[in-house]
């Protein structure tokens, strides 16, 4: 075998235009950046944001069985709320139970 056969690269046929085949190729394989939330699909979004949060509330409420169970579930979420800890939002439902309590 000598040096030059050797060498060669092999033309593909899996494409009817290589050069447009091997930049497609090459696209394929970079890297890319994680998808941004509002790029996700709908069912994707939700099983990422909104279901790790909302099933144990709705869970919880079916256990208490509170007598307003729309209040309950908000005042859960507010403090069960995983992907924001605000203090401003933690001190107003805090302070809800308790202006109920003195009335």
């Amino acid at each position: 075998m000598s040096g030059e056969a050797h060498n060669e690269v092999k033309e593909s046929k899996a494409y009817p235009y290589p050069r447009e085949g091997l930049a497609a190729e090459k696209l394929a394989l970079e890297e890319r950046p994680a998808p941004d939330m509002h790029d996700l699909p709908l069912r994707q979004y939700l099983d990422t944001y909104v279901v790790p949060t909302l099933l144990p509330g709705l869970n919880a409420v079916a256990e208490e069985r509170p007598e307003n169970p729309v209040e309950w579930l908000a005042y859960f979420l507010l403090k069960n709320n995983s992907s924001k800890t605000e203090p401003a939002v933690e001190a107003a439902a805090d302070a809800a139970p308790a202006a109920a309590a003195q009335s």
